[in-house]
């Protein structure tokens, strides 16, 4: 917002006519969207704005239907026009464009104009929309973000309007009812299920949630069920408590089919108070739960992240209760102990193959590491070998070290195939202890590997890391041996040439620093070092660039820098982001 008010504030630069910016030698007119030529002086006198967009652009592509409902709007007032400016890359493509939209436009032929114009408002990027004044003089640079932040009412787009915009927004915010909210001047109530008419008063002295959703949406697909449990939940306990859906489909029809699947109300799917309240919260993306008190006053801009944090202990959202819940987490970790993480009300024990049960207590007094994975996660299968053979190396030396499985698969049997290939310890498939086991560790992407002390208390929530770099010297995990470890590591770089011949590559490799990649060498993942040839995106663990040049010097060559990748790494239905995969639901 600071940016939008020196934008509007900065602006100004005068011109001595606006045919002197859209004229040429050759040309004294603009053209419509079919053929019409329209002199530029017919707009002397107007507010006009400079459209600088293309159709390759996809914010252009999604801005433009916004805008042409604001110029349809302030067509009425006589006075206002737009100027298409293209960046298109060629005439067809100019053209295909511009027939989508209502306005002018600076025929594409005219490349010196727009270049002229490029230079003048300084555009470095698309769309950008720069208002003038009727003096032919630049109102702001930034209309893009005017019309996001305000819509048709930031007409004439000045510092002054948009000074009065603000006051009069903090003046809402001051006296902020759930009334002021959701009235609009043609509507005093809002949906129920099968059109029922509910009047927005009864909700006056409720808490109420503003569910910004859409089906098209996977993350809202995702959490809207664990919102569905909440709410009826809340109302079984007689809570005063509601929620209102403002929908962000695209159709009348994805909005009723999604809509079917919640309890709560509505606003009608064409009412334009949704697009008022998404400018007025800002939101930025979906889903988003705005929650108001009893007063009508916003409370949080966003409950999505808590109620996936703490559930229904969430309620009511106050800053008074959420300071409860960090005290109590903060209670639970200092007290932490493997049974309390590990034992639930229902269940005492962990399971081995052929689902033999072994005792929580057995485990006590071991290292534990807890391995959140799923068979449908390409990183977590190109991680879990690894693991196998840190875990077992670990067996043969005999330490009291332990792994249990906690699976994110979609079922029983895919769970029961991928825990096939793994030689520890598992979490029962299903058992409920997994969403809390998830929400204390912070588990937000796996493969995750999460390592419990021989005191019950937490090494280290990123021993993935540890193991993908060091392998099983990684054991036993603490801060001190994993930043001895580190300083080893940093050693071996510093004695390390930068840059070497390995025969299998034709171009020299660079000693880099890289996140994640997959050795050419080997075949495997790794992290942290490699030497990498940038022209072909060729990496080489260390130890195997070693192992071709033994003469490399005799260190400590560890145990390389194997990690979690796996080339294939997008398979429907999940996102892997580098190294780590997230079901594409947001779950």
């Amino acid at each position: 917002m600071a940016e939008l008010e020196k934008a509007v504030t900065q602006a100004g630069e005068s011109h001595e006519s606006l045919s002197s910016l859209l004229c040429s030698e050759e040309r004294d007119f603009l053209i419509r969207n079919n053929g019409e030529k329209v002199k530029v002086e017919e707009l002397e006198g107007k507010y006009v704005g400079l459209y600088f967009s293309a159709h390759w652009c996809p914010p252009c592509r999604y801005f433009t239907p916004v805008l042409s409902e604001i110029y349809k709007k302030l067509l009425e007032k006589g006075d206002f026009e737009i100027v298409f400016i293209s960046a298109d890359r060629d005439e067809k493509s100019f053209e295909e464009y511009h027939h989508t939209m209502p306005w002018l436009a600076l025929p594409f032929s005219d490349e010196n104009t727009r270049k002229k114009l490029d230079q003048v408002f300084k555009v470095d990027g698309i769309p950008c929309l720069v208002f003038l004044d009727k003096e032919g003089r630049a109102i702001t640079t930034e209309g893009v973000e005017t019309i996001g932040e305000y819509g048709v009412e930031a007409y004439p787009f000045t510092a002054e309007r948009i000074d009065e915009l603000k006051a009069k927004e903090e003046a809402l915010r001051a006296a902020q009812t759930v009334e002021s909210l959701l009235l609009s001047d043609e509507r005093d109530f809002v949906l129920g299920h099968e059109g029922t008419q509910v009047p927005v008063a009864e909700l006056a002295g409720k808490t109420v949630g503003l569910y910004f959703s859409a089906h098209w949406c996977g993350p809202c697909r995702s959490f809207t069920p664990q919102l569905v449990e909440i709410y009826n939940e809340l109302l079984k306990k007689g809570e005063a408590f509601e929620i209102v859906f403002l929908s962000r489909d695209k159709e009348e029809k994805a909005f009723e089919e999604y809509y079917a699947s919640m309890p709560w109300l509505a606003l009608p799917f064409a009412d334009n108070t949704q697009k008022k309240l998404s400018r007025y919260f800002r939101i930025e993306g979906i889903p988003t739960l705005i929650i108001l008190g009893p007063d009508g006053k916003t409370i949080r801009n966003d409950a999505v992240g808590l109620i996936r944090e703490y559930g229904i202990r969430a309620y009511p959202f106050t800053k008074e209760r959420l300071d409860d819940l960090e005290a109590e987490e903060k209670a639970k970790r200092e007290a932490q102990t493997l049974e309390s993480v590990l034992v639930s009300d229902e269940r005492n024990f962990v399971i081995k193959h052929g689902g033999a049960q072994v005792l929580v207590s057995e485990l006590v007094g071991k290292t534990v590491a807890l391995y959140f994975s799923a068979h449908w996660c390409p990183p977590c299968r190109g991680f879990t070998p690894k693991l196998i053979q840190v875990y077992n190396e670990l067996k043969e030396r005999g330490e009291a070290f332990e792994i249990v499985f906690i699976s994110s698969d979609k079922d029983q049997e895919a769970f029961e195939d991928y825990y096939k290939s793994m030689p520890w310890l598992a979490l029962p498939f299903g058992d409920k202890t997994k969403k809390d086991l998830s929400r204390i560790f912070r588990v937000r992407g796996i493969p995750s590997l999460i390592v419990v002390g021989p005191d019950g208390k937490t090494l280290t929530d990123n021993a993935r890391g540890a193991v993908s770099t060091h392998g099983a010297k990684a054991y036993p995990f603490t801060d001190a041996h994993l930043e001895r470890l580190e300083k080893e590591m940093e050693e071996l770089v510093e004695k390390s040439p930068k840059e070497i011949r390995y025969s299998q590559h034709e171009h020299p490799l660079v000693l880099t620093r890289r996140p994640v990649f997959c050795c050419d060498g080997c075949n495997e993942g790794g992290t942290a070092w490699s030497y990498y040839c940038k022209d072909c995106d060729y990496d080489l663990h260390l130890t195997c660039a070693f192992k071709d040049q033994p003469d490399l010097g005799n260190q400590d060559k560890g145990q390389g820098t194997d990690a979690a990748m796996d080339e294939n790494c997008k398979p429907a239905g999940v996102i892997c982001d580098g190294d780590v995969c997230y079901k594409a639901s947001g779950s």
